[in-house]
């Protein structure tokens, strides 16, 4: 059975951000996000999911995969989240789930390029693959294909649009440098205290 959800909140910079989430056989199956310049309505998810009897999760009882999936997206959403700690179902070729477990190493608020995942996975001439891989990512947001850009740092394109992907990118940019200076607050604060 297919359960599914929803969360809502705004990026760092003000931005509207909805994500879909659905879960199948206790793994995340689908994502999908529903932002400013990139409009994704929830029929359209439940399409996506196609004719699988997909059911709304109950949320907030505080058990659940999809219970915690929401609140580690919630938490990315809010600045607090930088790494997804859920199970994940891949469906695609043994390639392509190379690609997306690479992606996944990407750090928060960092750039990589699809030469340097070829690289990465072995595969340093498969740079066009890559992008394909990209592509077909089902679960966005978790898997962060949107910090993925071509040589020289041009974005490319992204399934959620452009827009959303420097969305992304700038909210991660603005709860890094946060960070920081709380960081650098508590240095302060603890240097006048010696």
């Amino acid at each position: 059975m297919i359960f599914w959800t929803s969360v809502e909140g705004r990026l760092a910079g003000d931005g509207r951000i909805r994500v879909y989430i659905a879960a199948r056989e206790g793994r995340i199956w689908r994502i999908a996000m529903d932002a400013e310049g990139h409009p994704f309505a929830q029929d359209e998810f439940l399409r996506e999911l196609g004719d699988h009897g997909a059911t709304r999760w109950p949320g907030g009882t505080g058990s659940g995969l999809l219970d915690a999936a929401a609140a580690q997206v919630e938490d990315y959403i809010a600045g607090y989240q930088i790494e997804f700690d859920l199970p994940l179902e891949f469906e695609g070729t043994p390639f392509q789930v190379d690609v997306w477990k690479a992606l996944m190493r990407v750090p928060f608020g960092a750039l990589s390029t699809y030469g340097h995942i070829a690289k990465v996975i072995g595969h340093p001439a498969a740079v066009r693959a890559v992008g394909q891989a990209n592509g077909r990512n089902h679960l966005p947001l978790i898997v962060p294909c949107h910090r993925i850009v071509a040589a020289g740092g041009k974005l490319g394109g992204y399934s959620g649009g452009v827009s959303l992907k420097k969305a992304l990118l700038a909210h991660e940019t603005v709860i890094l440098a946060r960070r920081r200076e709380r960081l650098e607050a508590g240095r302060d604060q603890a240097s006048i205290r010696v």
